[in-house]
């Protein structure tokens, strides 16, 4: 007869029978146990989440190519394969059978559905047709948008002028951060939100995205946090944003709430704004799903939030990187300038200069951030993509099961070598200059910064039309006396430029 001891040891020695047999599952059983991979990252997905927890994974993807040179695929999770050259970028995120995305995004860690975490292939085409259309190609921005933008470059550009000759460093990635959350909400609800005018975070809105992100890291990453815990509802309401939070992502969540009210209300008894400009959210109120039928309140509240979130600090963050990497490389900050001077000198630039002027005038300057977006991305996160076929698919030359996810990774493969050569990792804004047309082509192809396929980024236009636009012109009118130098962190997928702590000088 078993004592009451014994009964009480039954659960856990049942537990952890399961869990060594998941284990050896993993480790010889697996669909994917073929496949190149540490030894701990054959085990579970716990490691890999504590790498991005801590900050370390593009570093660590990275040193995987390295480890593993000849491997066209490495397993850096029991059920997901890391793909760390360009080459397979295109059969991944282009092929329409392999646009169904990664566990994480139906637990509900991202709030309501929205284009960004819309699992089924068909309805993200729905939607991505209503909201992503022609109103966000660059020949529309330019006409509507730009001027509006211009507004904001010259705030920005009249506040560092103001600034007293002895005056405290401040974190330029941080004000940069603050320039592009004012351009999104400008695009969403019709006007910024003054970060630049009042110089600061509003509603720490920035902060709190940022202290967020080692949670959604772990999320990310982790299959069994995502099973066990942000499964229940319970659970995600401990560890979300509320509306009635009075910063960060929960007031921007009341605020699409009154704004979605509002301009329904609006629209019911027939407001409308003689000559305005139509926003993302009108854009939001007009989509519809894959039945034809209009957006839930809680899809268009959610999508009110969507490009601010996704938008504002890895906007700031890519304009961080690239001023930061020019700085780095003085040599290239002088050249970029001169050009810049010699581009006045023919009356070929606007106050402040248009995106249209930089794409044309300034091709060096062009290089810069192509170059400064390569080597530091702004969202290095893992794409993650699920194969459905029946008897799987072969991608890159690698037969992947079916089930599997796959994904490739910004960091990793813009360093890929047998696209960028053998010094991917230096900074050589020259390399997008050269005169082999096929080349730059295949670089160009590589472009993994804003994702790519069905799925890229909604706001990428938009993104590097404020690059375009305000780097060359603090270029332009100032000098930089850098007081720390700063760094390139990621952080749960999303990075920020820390410490770069900066003077300024108006120039003559």
């Amino acid at each position: 007869m078993l004592s009451p001891t014994h009964l009480f040891l039954i659960p856990p020695t049942l537990l952890l029978c399961l869990l060594i047999r998941r284990l050896i599952t993993n480790l010889f059983f697996h669909p994917l146990s073929s496949f190149p991979a540490p030894f701990y990252t054959r085990l579970s997905s716990l490691p890999l989440a504590i790498l991005s927890l801590l900050g370390r994974e593009p570093v660590f993807l990275y040193n995987l190519t390295k480890k593993y040179p000849s491997a066209r695929a490495i397993r850096i999770t029991p059920t997901l394969l890391f793909f760390p050259h360009a080459s397979s970028l295109k059969p991944i995120y282009w092929s329409p059978t392999h646009n169904h995305k990664g566990s994480l995004y139906g637990t509900g860690a991202l709030g309501p559905t929205s284009l960004f975490s819309t699992i089924p292939a068909d309805d993200h085409k729905a939607l991505r047709k209503s909201l992503g259309g022609a109103h966000w190609s660059v020949s529309y921005l330019k006409t509507s948008q730009e001027p509006r933008i211009d507004s904001l470059v010259t705030s920005l550009v009249n506040q560092l002028s103001l600034l007293p000759p002895d005056h405290e460093p401040f974190q330029m990635g941080d004000k940069l951060a603050q320039f592009a959350a004012d351009v999104m909400t400008l695009l969403v609800f019709g006007k910024p939100w003054g970060f630049i005018a009042h110089d600061r975070d509003e509603r720490r809105l920035l902060t709190a995205f940022r202290e967020s992100l080692p949670m959604f890291s772990f999320a990310a990453r982790c299959n069994s946090f995502r099973e066990l815990i942000l499964s229940s509802a319970r659970m995600r309401g401990l560890v979300m944003p509320k509306v009635d939070d009075k910063t960060g992502s929960g007031y921007l969540a009341s605020q699409a709430k009154l704004a979605v009210a509002q301009r329904e209300q609006e629209r019911e008894e027939g407001v409308e704004e003689e000559g305005k400009v139509r926003d993302y959210l009108d854009y939001t109120l007009d989509a519809r799903d894959s039945k034809g039928e209009p957006l839930t309140k809680a899809q268009k509240e959610a999508h009110a939030t969507l490009l601010i979130q996704a938008g504002a600090d890895t906007t700031g963050s890519g304009l961080g990187a690239v001023l930061r990497l020019m700085l780095e490389h003085r040599e290239c900050l002088d050249k970029a300038r001169k050009e810049i001077e010699a581009a006045e000198e023919r009356r070929l630039l606007s106050t402040p200069v248009l995106y249209e002027e930089t794409k044309q005038h300034l091709p060096y300057f062009v290089a810069c951030i192509k170059e400064g977006l390569r080597l530091n991305p702004p969202a290095p996160n893992l794409f993650g993509r699920i194969i459905l076929e029946k008897g799987g698919t072969v991608i890159d030359g690698v037969h992947v099961p079916q089930g599997a996810e796959v994904c490739s990774h910004p960091y990793a493969v813009g360093r890929d070598p047998e696209v960028y050569g053998p010094d991917a990792e230096a900074f050589k804004p020259e390399r997008w200059l050269g005169d082999d047309e096929k080349h730059r082509a295949e670089m160009e192809a590589a472009n993994f910064v804003f994702s790519m396929g069905p799925r890229v980024c909604l706001g990428k236009e938009i993104a590097i039309m404020e690059m375009y636009k305000v780097l060359p012109e603090i270029v332009r009118r100032f000098d930089f006396d850098v007081v720390s130098a700063g760094r390139y962190v990621d952080r749960g997928g999303v990075a920020f430029n820390k410490d770069l702590k900066l003077r300024v000088r108006r120039r003559a």
